[in-house]
């Protein structure tokens, strides 16, 4: 017990130690703003959807975040020795994008069922142009499976300073802004039609919510 107390002790020390350090570059390198992050609920299952640019993405949207929290990232980067390292211990967990990931699911469920808060991308995949993509309906369903909130989050600046056709990043500013969360309501719906409507409706308003800072 005390071994394992030890350990997790020292776990969230370099956690810790390794977000400020990626909040120090950023604030050098890109002049960084999070604006907001008192919306983000300080207990229960939250999920964490921001539009999707670049690879600086999860570190960006998880460094102010103060809670423990796990996030999806593309599978291939899982195949990069150290770099599979590096996301392993900032909390992710690989989704294939090419086809309905049933194991990220499960894996998804099981962390809001803790209580934990989850970082998703539900664009799928990079932006081409720094514009929001189609979002994917399933946030709206793990909301309603696991009572959590959905805190939309706006990534401002990152295309400018990273698009996806750069190799390299350039220093330019970049602004993070975390919205008010949205909350399921379940009496919105009675049958699997008008529940699906309600996902659409759903998915358009952390979509309108997004784009609103871009």
């Amino acid at each position: 017990m005390v071994q394992g107390g030890c350990q997790l002790f020292i776990s969230n020390i370099k956690f810790d130690l390794a977000r400020w350090i990626s909040i120090v570059y950023f604030k050098i390198y890109h002049r960084i703003e999070f604006h907001g992050s008192e919306n983000i609920p300080a207990t229960g299952p939250v999920i964490i959807a921001s539009n999707h640019i670049s690879y600086y993405d999860p570190v960006i949207v998880s460094a102010g975040v103060y809670r423990d929290m796990k996030f999806m990232a593309w599978e291939r980067l899982f195949t990069i020795p150290i770099l599979r390292s590096m996301i392993r211990f900032f909390g992710a967990f690989p989704v294939e994008l090419t086809k309905v990931d049933k194991s990220a699911y499960v894996d998804a469920l099981k962390i809001l069922l803790k209580n934990k808060a989850l970082i998703i991308f539900p664009e799928g995949g990079r932006s081409d142009d720094g514009k929001v993509k189609d979002l994917k309906l399933g946030i709206a369903r793990l909301a309603l499976k696991t009572n959590a909130r959905i805190v939309p989050v706006t990534l401002v600046g990152v295309y400018e300073a990273w698009p996806k056709h750069r190799l390299l990043p350039r220093p330019a500013k970049i602004s993070v802004y975390y919205h008010k969360p949205i909350t399921i309501d379940k009496h919105e719906f009675a049958d699997i039609k008008s529940r699906n409507e309600y996902f659409n409706k759903i998915t358009d308003q952390i979509t309108k919510v997004i784009s609103s800072k871009l």
